[in-house]
């Protein structure tokens, strides 16, 4: 694994794989700013998976606290919350609890619309 610029974490051992491997690339990265990526890139790549392709966006409406899920006309298609306090919260209680409750609320996001 020499190139992990696409490397998605999934727990916070791999969180600080993929820090070590950030800083030693010269990037200004800390373990929440690895998380709150990896939490969004989570997301995105359930959402292409369950889509069967790349049609709809994940973006923070609020840091750490909200994902906006748009359409592929950038129409908004549902809101994803963290559990807890805080996405970051919630990686470091159970990372792999929040990766499969993300993926439940991606599911049902999709299946509304």
């Amino acid at each position: 694994m020499n190139d992990l610029s696409n490397f998605i974490p999934v727990s916070l051992p791999e969180v600080a794989v993929k820090l070590a491997w950030e800083q030693a690339h010269g990037q200004k990265a800390s373990e929440d700013t690895v998380i709150l990526a990896a939490v969004l890139e989570n997301v995105r790549a359930m959402l292409e998976e369950a889509l069967e392709g790349p049609y709809w966006e994940a973006a923070w409406e609020k840091s750490d606290q909200s994902i906006i899920v748009t359409d592929a006309i950038g129409h908004p298609v549902g809101t994803i919350k963290p559990q807890g306090s805080s996405f970051i919260a919630d990686f470091r209680a159970d990372a792999p609890k929040l990766i499969g409750w993300l993926d439940q609320e991606v599911q049902q996001i999709v299946k509304q619309n």
